[in-house]
């Protein structure tokens, strides 16, 4: 997906070829499901509007963050359905999940 654009956040699926995000001071990181321990040490968040201009320049640096940014999505995301889990809470963890992601 992040070669083709496509941002996973907590609110749903984003497209960076969208004009709406050429001046969004924004970061990846504020549009992730939850912060990791190891995202403190990482100081380096692109803004979307950054993003923007690197999918649209057609350069690689631009797939690239956006499939760093989606695999840590998606490792955040496991860490959270693990974490319900063991906590006996995953009916909910779902739900808040899937109204979030779906915008509602």
């Amino acid at each position: 997906a992040g070669r083709t654009a496509q941002a996973f956040t907590k609110n749903g699926t984003i497209n960076l070829r969208n004009a709406k995000f050429r001046d969004d001071t924004t970061t990846l990181d504020e549009l992730r499901i939850a912060h990791s321990e190891d995202d403190q040490k990482n100081k380096f968040s692109p803004t979307l509007a950054y993003l923007h201009h690197l999918i649209k320049a057609n350069e690689i640096l631009g797939a690239i963050l956006l499939t760093q940014h989606n695999l840590q999505f998606y490792q955040d995301l496991m860490r959270g359905i693990r974490s319900a889990i063991e906590n006996n809470s995953f009916a909910k963890f779902k739900n808040d999940f899937i109204l979030a992601y779906k915008g509602e």
